[in-house]
């Protein structure tokens, strides 16, 4: 469509010319454009189209919401030097305060910080995870066990049946019962063991979570706006803010972290039974 417009626009023929094999000449009817407004249209059409520069990404927009209306928190540049992050009012004026990005980036290494370990209790968990994968290789490797030997013996029982049925000593109606039964409780034991024999590591997972806990403090202070932005939206699923203060909403299991931190649960807890084993 935009090809087109500029296809017309450009045709000589509205000033009463016409084009023909790329030379233009007078042509006998009526012009309806006059000519100089026809080149002040060329000189715009020719025009080199001004460089468009991105709009400024601000680290924490998108990522805060005003504690008073639920609008959204916006940002904006202050004599090109000073970020400010302020209610977008789309409600009406609540009464929310401004704040500038470094105060706000402080804030909410707070909040970051809510849900650090301590190293001891770390490795606290850390060994609950593995022997709690223990238990569970060995509760899967006892089921697995019994389901191969039912598995053993629903297929004997088929295969007597099927030599009986095979020598006359049982009937059509009976074989078909029993192979039914015992052929639909075979293939429910199959099922079994196949989802019991998939992997089912958590610890793996655990660990990651546990490393990315532990450094998460490390990095935010370490970083840029743009790097924590990145830090708080893994451990982020919502925050507010109200004149000066923040309210996280953080992500599973992060959310277990930062209650505990709030309660003191981990130094509750160190001595007693977060004690990893042997220690």
């Amino acid at each position: 469509m935009k090809a087109e417009i500029h296809r017309i626009l450009q045709n000589p023929i509205y000033t009463g010319d016409f084009r023909w094999h790329g030379k233009v000449y007078r042509g006998s009817h009526e012009p309806l454009v006059a000519k100089d407004t026809f080149a002040s249209v060329q000189d715009v059409l020719n025009r080199k189209p001004r460089a468009r520069y991105p709009k400024r990404r601000h680290a924490f927009m998108g990522l805060l919401t005003c504690a008073r209306c639920g609008c959204t928190m916006t940002a904006e540049r202050k004599k090109n030097k000073y970020t400010y992050y302020r209610c977008t009012a789309f409600h009406g004026r609540c009464g929310n305060a401004y704040i500038r990005e470094e105060q706000l980036a402080q804030l909410l290494g707070g909040v970051v910080n809510n849900i650090q370990l301590p190293e001891r209790v770390a490795n606290a968990i850390k060994a609950r995870l593995h022997a709690s994968q223990a238990e569970l290789e060995q509760a899967r490797s006892r089921s697995s066990a019994r389901l191969l030997e039912r598995q053993r013996a629903l297929q004997a029982k088929i295969d007597r049946g099927y030599d009986d049925y095979v020598e006359g000593r049982i009937s059509d109606a009976l074989w078909a019962r029993k192979s039914a039964e015992w052929e639909t409780e075979l293939a429910t034991v199959t099922a079994e063991l196949s989802a019991i024999e998939r992997p089912t590591s958590f610890v793996a997972t655990g660990e990651r979570i546990l490393e990315l806990v532990k450094r998460t403090g490390i990095l935010y202070k370490t970083q840029d706006p743009a790097d924590q932005r990145r830090v708080l939206d893994s451990v982020l699923s919502n925050c507010t803010f109200d004149r000066g203060s923040v309210c996280p909403t953080y992500k599973k299991p992060f959310d277990l972290f930062a209650r505990a931190s709030e309660t003191g649960e981990w130094r509750a807890q160190q001595d007693s039974n977060l004690r990893p084993p042997g220690s």
